[in-house]
């Protein structure tokens, strides 16, 4: 895959979660889990924003248009039946997207021909890693203790 391609899969999976955790905060009823899951929604739009900007910037320099692999993004989404979804699986299946879409991120890295695009995956990888520990620690919350943390406690700061 090119460094195009994987950028625009790359703006498809943000969107995607992007969507996931507004609907999550939407039907969540604890307030801290809809202040978590909007936390992790803006974090997805500010990556998608960094994504586009390097997808325009490559798109200009090279003049074509990638197709998106779907097989492959179908493979970067965990599908969750939304609207049945209990808080608790929605922080699990929040765990699996996450390490599937930074796992995603440090391969494109690797792949990346441009030093700039391949900073933008490293950054972006740790973020997501970091969206991982903060859903794993809410999961090991609610699983010892029954309440949510408040995830203003939880550090997401990056080396």
């Amino acid at each position: 895959m090119n460094e195009l391609e994987a950028l625009a899969l790359a703006l498809e999976v943000e969107k995607r979660e992007l969507k996931f955790y507004i609907k999550l905060a939407k039907k969540a009823k604890d307030e801290r889990a809809k202040r978590m899951f909007l936390f992790l929604a803006g974090e997805e739009a500010e990556h998608w924003d960094l994504f586009e900007e390097k997808f325009v910037e490559e798109l200009i320099e090279k003049c074509e248009l990638p197709a998106v692999d779907r097989n492959l993004l179908e493979k970067l989404i965990v599908k969750a039946d939304e609207e049945n979804l209990s808080e608790v699986d929605a922080v699990k299946i929040g765990m699996e997207q996450e390490k599937l879409t930074w796992e995603f991120y440090e391969r494109a890295a690797e792949e990346a021909e441009h030093e700039s695009i391949r900073r933008v995956f490293e950054e972006l990888a740790k973020i997501e890693k970091a969206h991982y520990e903060l859903l794993k620690a809410q999961y090991d919350s609610v699983m010892k203790t029954g309440i949510w943390m408040d995830y203003q406690e939880f550090s997401l700061e990056v080396d």
